[in-house]
């Protein structure tokens, strides 16, 4: 009895998954969407621009002067260009499309003081260019609502260089 009991498993487990494998095979084959654009012999992935003195990016100006470790600068500038993608998102969209045709380029710059970060606030406003100001949950290394990095545009880098063209690179 237990001879007979184990090969009825054995052969519910082999139906099982040929039926399994066999369903997968033609859903795979038949569901799969097309691409919107085919790729043809001969073209390759390359970004072509309009005029590269005014490739959008985005800047993204870190403390020096709260000795963030490597780990935290990097959260923070990851808070910062999803802020900064959120806040294109919902007041310019187009910007964002523009920005994000250039590779949503990205560039971490030093900033000395919190005074400075408010200043770069203060002259992206007077400029009608986006800004987000990050500020920390306070749960490691800076206390709570310490403002760690400002992300500002997505811009063209022309508009850009008169914000922050005089910081250094982080």
């Amino acid at each position: 009895m237990e001879i007979v009991a184990s090969n009825a498993y054995l052969a519910v487990f082999g139906a099982g998954t040929v039926i399994g494998a066999t369903s997968t095979y033609f859903l795979l084959k038949f569901l799969k969407k097309p691409p919107n654009e085919v790729w043809k012999p001969g073209m390759e992935e390359r970004f072509e621009f309009d005029d590269p003195r005014d490739e959008y990016r985005l800047i993204m100006g870190v403390r020096n002067d709260l000795k963030m470790q490597k780990g935290k600068v990097a959260a923070q500038c990851g808070h910062a260009a999803v802020a900064a993608y959120a806040k294109a998102l919902n007041h310019c969209p187009k910007t964002l499309k523009k920005w994000l045709r250039y590779g949503g380029t990205k560039i971490a710059v030093r900033i000395d003081s919190e005074q400075e970060l408010l200043d770069l606030d203060k002259k992206a406003r007077k400029m009608n260019v986006l800004s987000s100001i990050i500020r920390d949950a306070g749960q490691t290394q800076v206390a709570p609502g310490t403002r760690t990095v400002i992300a500002i545009g997505p811009a063209p880098k022309s508009v850009l260089d008169e914000i922050s063209g005089h910081l250094k690179l982080y």
